[in-house]
């Protein structure tokens, strides 16, 4: 495992262009949840800052980085699909690793990947958190923080098709096309030919449901709209202008089958197609 930990990071970090892919990821990412915090309703009763609010802004900032795990899928596509242009994968073999230890050595990096982002939407909940938000207190701090850990799988689901697509296609160019097709229309329109009940559990739909769109109109009310019920009345779904989804725990469920799915899919086109 070290072995193949320090042979990914010598291959990566040589790579200029992981370094600044990575770097405009995170300037993105600050970049939007700044210029999100600047801006303010004219709607009386509503304000931006109760997004950067414990416990709202624990589902508002991992929504909002799951914009850029497309990108994160794109930048391990340039890395794999590097592999086979360069011919470092047929080199690997030959120096003594197995074709599983190659397709290993791109989970850790997928892993690794996954664990800055997980750090980097961590650090900005704390901050912008601590903050704007008043009344402070262990609860409130941690209320929903698990919805983080659901981003981080999200991240490593994206990435994890990424090496799939890389090794089906081989090609960077050929292989990011793909894969933006694919997720922005080939999936959502073979989904059209589906039942509602069955539209839900194709991959993208499911990862991509892991991070869904907060219920802004309660995150951003100043007052507190609750039925008899407890349940808020300023819900996107219960108004009826979002459809019902999976429940969280059959969602990730689902999410982890499918990683397991890319990963297995992988393994076995690695070790039958020529390197």
């Amino acid at each position: 495992m070290k072995k193949l930990f320090e042979l990914e990071k010598i291959k990566t970090l040589s790579y200029p262009a992981f370094r600044t892919l990575m770097i405009i990821h995170f300037l993105l990412f600050f970049l939007v949840i700044l210029v999100a915090s600047r801006v303010h309703f004219t709607i009386p009763g509503f304000s931006v800052k109760g997004l950067y609010q414990f416990p709202n802004i624990w589902g508002f900032f991992p929504w909002v980085a799951s914009w850029f795990n497309l990108f994160l899928a794109i930048v391990v596509i340039l890395l794999v699909g590097n592999e086979f242009s360069f011919r470092t994968f047929r080199q690997n073999v030959i120096d003594g690793l197995s074709r599983n230890d190659l397709i290993g050595g791109k989970l850790i990096l997928v892993l690794a990947i996954a664990i800055y982002t997980f750090i980097m939407v961590l650090l900005a909940v704390l901050i912008f958190g601590l903050i704007y938000t008043r009344d402070l207190s262990f609860e409130i701090i941690f209320k929903n923080s698990y919805l983080i850990l659901i981003y981080f799988i999200q991240a490593i689901g994206y990435m994890s098709m990424g090496i799939l697509v890389a090794i089906i296609f081989r090609n960077n160019a050929l292989s990011i096309i793909m894969f933006i097709l694919y997720f922005a229309l080939i999936e959502p329109i073979v989904r059209l030919f589906f039942k509602a009940e069955v539209r839900r559990f194709f991959p993208m739909k499911i990862i991509s449901n892991l991070t869904p769109m907060p219920e802004f109109l309660t995150m951003a009310s100043e007052k507190k709209y609750t039925s008899a019920t407890g349940e808020s009345y300023l819900d996107f779904t219960e108004m009826g202008l979002l459809p019902e989804n999976l429940s969280l725990g059959t969602t990730v469920f689902l999410a982890v089958g499918y990683i397991g799915f890319f990963v297995a899919l992988s393994t076995v086109l690695m070790n039958r197609r020529n390197l």
